[in-house]
Parts: structure tokens; C-alpha cells; sequence
């Protein structure tokens, strides 16, 4: 997602805008993937202040995910809103300042678009928020069938003490 923003560096305290739609590949983060279901959605506001533009804006998608209790696939959409600023300097200068860099006329947005994915995209989600998931025993989806299995007993790390609890009330009713 580029800009070209020649108009702008003549005229400061310009307000434009840009809507984007884009479609994404999968984006592979080592413990789980980003897939998308719908076009990326980016609509931006940016304006020069003479040192360096204010970007702004709502980045939005729905992404395909799967359950973490019944692990069903579900779309879940997306959205952040976000406010960054983009300066004339090299990635290192840029980073120590924590901007983007840009350089000649053009502003390089995908950088920031990754960013913010990464940092904010969900890791994990529910397909409705009253998922009952799937039994620990035979596997079956409590959420379309009731399986025969009995409910696995809690086990406290409290329990020798409740143990020995007993015993004392045990031997003072004696």
C-alpha cells in the first residue's frame, strides 16, 4: 500500500485521505497463522506538518480462525484504530524516534500495516461465547451432543489436608 504524497510536502496542513482494500495472504507467525477471510480493509487520514506526516485511521478484515475449545472454524472480524507518524530519515533514525521512515515522495505503508497485525490481531478466539467445547474423555462437540462420559473429578493440591482436616474433626467427635 503506497501513497504518493508529492501534493502534500507543497502544501502543509493538507488533510487527505485514502481508502484501501487489499487481499492478503496468510501471514505465518511461527505459533499460529493470520488467514483471511475478507479483503483488508485500510481507511487513512494523513496530513505534512512540515517535519513529517500524522497518519491515521482503521485498519479491519475478518479473519478465519478456529475455536480454542471445540476448534470449529469461525470468521471473527477485526478492526483497530490507530494514529502514527512517518518522518523523513533512515529505518534506524526512525526506529530510535518510534516512527516509520519515508523517503522522496512516496509513503510505504505496509510495514506499518504488518505492525499493526501482528500487535493486534486476536491469537485465539470463540466461536460464540458460550462454547461448552469438547469432552476431555471421548472427544465428542458438547455444543451439538451430550456424550455418555462422567465428569472427570477435581483434584485440589489441597487435598492431604482436607484429608487431615477430616481425621482431627473425626477424632474430636470421639
Amino acid at each position: 500500500m503506497i501513497i504518493n504524497v508529492a501534493s502534500e510536502l507543497k502544501l502543509a496542513g493538507k488533510t487527505s485521505g485514502r481508502h484501501f482494500e487489499e487481499e492478503m495472504e496468510p501471514i505465518d507467525l511461527g505459533t499460529h497463522k493470520l488467514v483471511f477471510s475478507m479483503p483488508l480493509i485500510l481507511d487513512i487520514t494523513y496530513a505534512y506538518d512540515g517535519e513529517g506526516f500524522n497518519v491515521s485511521g482503521v485498519l479491519s478484515s475478518e479473519l478465519l480462525m478456529n475455536c480454542t475449545k471445540c476448534n470449529k472454524e469461525f470468521n471473527q472480524e477485526f478492526s483497530v484504530d490507530f494514529s502514527e507518524r512517518f518522518i523523513k530519515a533512515s529505518d534506524e533514525e526512525a526506529e530510535e524516534l518510534d516512527c516509520y521512515p519515508f523517503t522522496g515522495e512516496i509513503l510505504d505503508l505496509d510495514r506499518m500495516v504488518l505492525d499493526l497485525l501482528i500487535l493486534n490481531a486476536p491469537a485465539y478466539g470463540l466461536c460464540k461465547p458460550d462454547c461448552k467445547g469438547l469432552c476431555p474423555k471421548c472427544g465428542a462437540d458438547l455444543n451439538t451432543t451430550q456424550c455418555s462420559c462422567t465428569k472427570p473429578s477435581v483434584h485440589s493440591g489441597f487435598a492431604p489436608l482436607e484429608e487431615l482436616a477430616q481425621l482431627l474433626k473425626d477424632e474430636e467427635e470421639v
